[in-house]
């Protein structure tokens, strides 16, 4: 008995608000809530392997691999204003042998981090963009050699060594939701090796013992993504600098990923990437990378 009068309030109450809002729908439905300046969304995946040997005769060794990778983005949109962030984070390991003395090594590392703020001008497609597009690894990276049958390494990268930011100033122009392109004739880019070692050697660019190299001139980044097939998705992106100094040498870096999902979490990811930067390795570097396993995403703005 002592909980049936707070019930019956609560019954009550429920009746009464049930009845005000069915009042207020026929006199005067309530105005649409406005859309929310800031949106975010992004994804998480886990891909993981094992293979263990023991006595088998068609040979080969015992491994195994793990591979993460997290996509995150936070946009504000209100009036003439649009300020777009994005982040990019994956790691990779692999081990293979039994032994006790066999070490992981790494697969994949990447940090990138955009941040682009846009003005619309006079409500087109065209923007007045300022943008900050920063870039580097979390974990050291070896060369791997052998010597007297023993496996050697020497460290050839670090977190910030190297590590590379683009500033710029320019228009973009922008499909919502498939395709944008930005033009910079005002662009900083900055590359950084904070490893003292490195930084001895000149390595990355700078001159031997500094840690920073600073450059200007012009930039272009545009990116494109379309849906080819249901659950199959397209995303491609390019960015291209001109130091002023030296107008006939073009940093490129090209990145394109497929994704194919199987269901809301499960999925495969082709991803390839293609690098030429003449002051870092004056050769092209290649990364291809072939995902399959677990993915969670979770909405956000696409435009």
């Amino acid at each position: 008995m002592k909980h049936l009068l707070p019930c019956s309030l609560l019954a009550a109450a429920l009746l009464l608000s049930l009845g005000t809002a069915a009042q207020t729908t026929e006199a005067d439905p309530p105005a649409a809530s406005p859309a929310p300046a800031w949106t975010t969304g992004g994804s998480t995946g886990l891909n993981f392997s094992q293979v263990k040997l023991s006595n088998w005769a068609g040979g080969g060794e015992s491994s195994i691999s793990i591979a993460s990778l997290l996509k995150l983005e936070a946009n504000y949109k209100k009036g003439p204003s649009l300020w777009e962030n994005r982040a990019n984070i994956a790691y990779g390991l692999i081990r293979q042998g039994d032994r006790e003395q066999s070490r992981f090594r790494k697969t994949d590392d990447i940090l990138e981090l955009r941040s682009q703020y846009n003005r619309s001008i006079k409500d087109t497609t065209l923007y007045m963009t300022l943008l900050a597009d920063f870039r580097t690894q979390m974990g050291p990276g070896y060369e791997y050699g052998e010597a007297a049958g023993e496996t050697t390494r020497s460290k050839i990268s670090e977190f910030m060594a190297p590590g590379f930011l683009l500033t710029s100033l320019g228009a973009t122009y922008k499909i919502p939701e498939r395709f944008t392109l930005t033009v910079s004739p005002v662009t900083g880019k900055f590359t950084f090796v904070q490893d003292p070692v490195l930084s001895a050697a000149g390595a990355f660019g700078v001159e031997a013992g500094e840690r920073m190299r600073s450059e200007f001139g012009a930039s272009l980044v545009s990116n494109y993504k379309r849906e080819l097939l249901t659950n199959v998705d397209f995303n491609t992106s390019l960015l291209l600098f001109a130091n002023y100094e030296t107008l006939s040498r073009v940093d490129v870096n090209w990145e394109a990923t497929l994704m194919m999902k199987v269901n809301r979490y499960i999925n495969t990811t082709i991803a390839t990437q293609l690098i030429y930067d003449h002051d870092v390795l004056q050769k092209t570097q290649f990364r291809n990378v072939i995902n399959v396993g677990f993915l969670f995403q979770w909405p956000g703005d696409r435009g």
